[in-house]
């Protein structure tokens, strides 16, 4: 196929109706490879007719199908055997849409049962307002060269994506930190998506969001996150907002305000007749006066990936709340599994290998687990049930019920084994709040950043550090 006929990334993305973050994140789940991929800039480029199964896989997304589901669709050949496989997912929703009805069925009757069916009218909560302003500061804009910001600079996007898009990426900013800009967001506009980011410095989390109306504006701004959690309310009631960078702050407008003033956007003060509805139409969060960090650079830093994961969101964090502990183990090992055990797990406890488990630690984890059998003893880990002696020949050891992996369903590994431990509060919300069923993690080693990865509308994608196990107990004799 000659190269002219390829078409780059951006082009393909707008002809196809997914982002372009979304198609490299498909890409690297192995779902739709570009048809090249440029070895000296990485660019990636893509065929004409790649464009019906890229609005295949967007569709199928739209009904939450898992990705390996997805994959082995879109794999298929055979028209007869897709349509099947189709099928059979359609009637697995409906089968669970039933489910829901009937229960929701039931949580009507007892509700009736227990209140009666009159019940007063419940009072609706006013709109939130955004947070008190600080007085007027001057702050650096993108390009001073090109004056006070006007139409032109204008980005039109959903008002519930946008609220979603801030609570996911609030989750790694700090309050009252020093400096001040780890609790600021930094947003990022271009002719085609909107990109959130944030960083507590443990956590670097980066959303993209798909623009309503593509236009040619480039401009950036970083915002206090504490204004935008007050206006995230307000967005989740408008379906449409334009978002335009000011000196001194960020407006968030809705349609009706330019109607209200003549269709001219930027217009004067409004009469009085109109302040009051205008007042429910336009937010203001304010723009910080600190840089924010070079994120790119930082990605940019980091090691190649040596193990990338594909997995369910949901089955993570059912794992994760199934083993309650402060403390949870990914394990992946070489033929592709996936589990997930307690920090408090045997596999940490080899005398070989596990951590130690003393004053503070002891404490916080109560009562010890029961010491392995004499048979395990100066045996180390190569799995989540495996187990090897110094002479390597490999034995299973039985294990007490609280210390049994959690083998993830569907989930696929690629690369070399690996064991990371996380602190349940650094990873939990950085699954919690992805995007679509399915997660992606680039391991690169047990002590290094871990890049969570999810796309459908846009993507999110969240750097989580691991947390360092502590120093393995010496084996008395």
């Amino acid at each position: 196929m000659p190269d002219t006929e390829l078409i780059t990334i951006g082009a393909f993305a707008r002809a196809c109706g997914l982002s372009a973050s979304a198609l490299r994140f498909y890409a690297d789940a192995g779902v739709l490879a570009p048809a090249l991929v440029d070895e000296v800039t990485g660019y990636r480029y893509y065929a004409p007719q790649q464009s019906a199964p890229a609005r295949l896989l967007r569709h199928l997304r739209a009904m939450n199908m898992p990705l390996p589901a997805v994959t082995a669709l879109l794999a298929e050949t055979d028209p007869a055997r897709a349509l099947i496989l189709l099928d059979e997912y359609l009637a697995a929703l409906d089968r669970h849409q039933g489910e829901i009805r009937a229960a929701a069925a039931a949580a009507l009757a007892a509700l009736l049962a227990t209140h009666g069916s009159g019940g007063g009218a419940h009072s609706v909560p006013a709109d939130d307002r955004a947070s008190s302003r600080s007085p007027f500061v001057t702050v650096r804009t993108t390009d001073p060269e090109r004056g006070s910001p006007g139409p032109r600079d204008d980005v039109w996007v959903s008002g519930p994506v946008l609220a979603a898009a801030i609570d996911q990426v609030a989750t790694a900013t700090v309050a009252d930190a020093e400096p001040a800009v780890l609790d600021t967001i930094l947003f990022e506009a271009d002719s085609s998506q909107l990109t959130l980011t944030a960083t507590d410095r443990y956590r670097l989390a980066t959303r993209t969001v798909r623009l309503m109306r593509v236009g040619a504006v480039v401009w950036d701004a970083t915002v206090n996150a504490d204004d935008l959690r007050a206006t995230a309310s307000w967005l989740r009631r408008r379906h449409t907002v334009a978002l335009r960078p000011q000196l001194d702050r960020v407006e968030f407008r809705t349609a009706a305000t330019d109607s209200l003033n003549g269709n001219r956007v930027g217009a004067g003060e409004p009469t009085t007749r109109h302040a009051a509805r205008l007042d429910d139409t336009r937010r203001y969060c304010r723009r910080s006066t600190h840089d924010f960090p070079d994120y790119r650079a930082m990605l940019a830093a980091l090691a190649p990936v040596r193990t990338r994961v594909v997995l369910s969101r949901a089955a993570l964090l059912d794992a994760m709340e199934r083993a309650d502990s402060p403390t949870v183990v990914l394990h992946t090992t070489a033929t592709g599994t996936v589990s997930v055990t307690a920090g408090s797990s045997w596999t940490d406890r080899t005398p070989s290998t596990r951590p130690a488990a003393t004053g503070d630690s002891a404490a916080r984890e109560g009562s010890q687990p029961p010491t392995p059998s004499r048979s395990c003893d100066r045996r180390v880990e190569v799995g989540p049930r495996e187990v090897v002696d110094t002479a390597g020949a490999g034995v299973t050891c039985e294990e007490p019920e609280w210390a049994a992996a959690r083998h993830i369903p569907q989930a696929t590994a690629t690369g070399p084994a690996m064991t990371i431990h996380f602190a349940v509060t650094t990873l939990y919300p950085a699954v919690a709040t992805a995007v679509g069923p399915d997660v992606m993690l680039d391991l690169i080693a047990p002590d290094q950043p871990v890049l969570i990865r999810s796309a459908d509308d846009g993507d999110l994608s969240t750097l989580a550090m691991p947390r360092k196990p502590e120093p393995p107990e010496e084996t008395s004799r």
